[in-house]
């Protein structure tokens, strides 16, 4: 049912608060009982709250509905304290709310009743689930934050950037071409971005620029030294995409091995239609569990790949790019061991200075004739003309590349003389990208940015 408009008694307080606390459905601190008469007697609010799926983009949408929406706000939850109190006071007399220490903080629980459900309470409970009255409250003091998106289309259409549209003044752009960088972010307080190059040259002059914030974990696309040396954080988001990459590591990998092309096509062009026999073998394939796999690169990645390795029955062994990665679950070779004893070999380690062109033709041609060779982790780290040499010559027999030197390719990338496009998958830089991962992503930059508001520092990658 609607809430009765303005009605703003103890007995209607004592059920809106125990209605959220029936959304809320864990213990709720009390402090947070503070906002919710407040937040259920404005009348945006009230009328709309069903309609959002997060407090965030609620309070977006009444800010950008009502000017000094944050001010007001601020000023009825001091107005509106004696009130809660005396609804809470009601409700523990009527039994209906109990109130106990839950780690320390105080904390009300719903108890059994037959109070009418009030929806718009209950949702408002759902809403605040995840988010502390210090977070909710740092939404309302900050002052309005200049925040430019120069890549909101590098996650997706599809994903939720009503957080970060709730942080303060958001300008957002689908893409940004490398002349338009420093034009955009003039007077940005706070940059996002994913692959833009933020070079000393478009940096230089940013007076009001305190925060950098990538779409990404990787940093190479960032002058770290010249922001740590000016002031400007920047931070990263981890682990948002470990689970998904490990998957698409594997579905490159069984698209070469299992020759899917191939008994596909055989099915679909009806020749299965005119074969005598019930299965058709003439492109053989082998058991993953007969092989061994070298992983590059032991970082979560790598440890998540290596699990599905071990799984399928592989031998597992790896070699730490950084040597900074060792683990007893797995046997850790050198670099030329892994080449030459490895039938599968993936790559999930950074790009940088060690693995620049860490397979280049002389690493390639030490690897195995019949081997497999997947790279999920950065374009660069394989010598792309040295690869196409040795594909073309018959090394290796099978490849599947999500990342590229060049991103997108090029119209005439060398990737495209291959001669044998069978041998070869490549997929768009796409193996972090399911839409679970994207929406991930979106929400840790979310949260490294209100912690920053809050003075916090959060996944920052460049402190001294």
């Amino acid at each position: 049912m609607k809430l009765v408009d303005r009605m703003k008694d103890e007995e209607l307080g004592t059920a809106i608060l125990y209605n959220f606390t029936k959304g809320y459905g864990k213990p709720v601190p009390l402090e947070l009982y503070d906002v919710v008469l407040p937040l259920l007697y404005h009348d945006f609010i009230r009328e709309h709250v069903l309609t959002y799926t997060s407090l965030q983009e609620c309070i977006y949408q009444c800010i950008q509905n009502e000017k000094h929406f944050k001010q007001h706000l601020l000023e009825k939850i001091e107005d509106d304290k004696t009130m809660t109190s005396k609804a809470l006071g009601v409700a523990m007399i009527q039994h209906i709310l109990k109130f106990e220490i839950v780690d320390t903080v105080m904390c009300g629980v719903a108890l059994p009743t037959d109070i009418l459900d009030l929806n718009e309470a209950i949702w408002l409970g759902k809403l605040f689930q995840d988010v502390s009255l210090e977070d909710f409250m740092t939404l309302l003091k900050q002052e309005d934050t200049h925040i430019v998106v120069l890549q909101s289309a590098s996650v997706g259409k599809d994903v939720d950037l009503s957080k970060i549209a709730s942080l303060g003044q958001v300008t957002m752009y689908e893409d940004t071409k490398p002349s338009e960088i420093k034009g955009r972010i003039l007077g940005a307080d706070i940059v996002i971005t994913n692959k833009n190059e933020m070079t000393k040259e478009v940096l230089e002059g940013l007076k009001h620029l305190k925060l950098i914030c990538l779409f990404a974990t990787g940093t190479n696309n960032v002058d770290l030294e010249y922001c740590r040396d000016h002031g400007i954080k920047v931070a990263n988001v981890k682990d948002y995409s470990t689970k998904t990459v490990a998957q698409h590591t594997l579905a490159l990998l069984m698209h070469l091995v299992e020759k899917n092309v191939t008994y596909d096509h055989f099915v679909k062009s009806k020749a299965y239609c005119q074969s005598q026999c019930f299965s058709y073998f003439d492109d053989v394939f082998h058991d993953v569990a007969s092989m061994t796999w070298g992983i590059v690169g032991l970082g979560h990645i790598g440890r998540q790949v290596a699990g599905i390795a071990k799984a399928m029955g592989a031998k597992v062994q790896y070699y730490s790019t950084s040597g900074q990665n060792a683990t007893s679950d797995y046997q850790q070779v050198d670099f030329d061991t892994l080449l030459k004893t490895s039938d599968i070999i993936s790559i999930h380690a950074p790009l940088n200075e060690k693995t620049h062109y860490l397979f280049n033709e002389e690493a390639l041609r030490k690897m195995k004739p019949t081997a497999y060779l997947i790279n999920v982790g950065r374009g660069g780290i394989i010598e792309e003309k040295a690869l196409v040499k040795v594909l073309n010559e018959g090394h290796l027999v099978g490849v599947g590349l999500d990342v590229f030197e060049h991103e997108p390719l090029l119209e005439d990338d060398v990737l495209y003389s291959i001669q044998d496009m069978n041998k070869v998958i490549f997929t768009p830089h796409i193996a972090w990208g399911s839409i679970e991962a994207r929406q991930r992503c979106v929400d840790e930059v979310y949260k490294n940015i209100l912690a920053f508001l809050k003075g916090e520092e959060r996944n920052i990658v460049n402190n001294e």
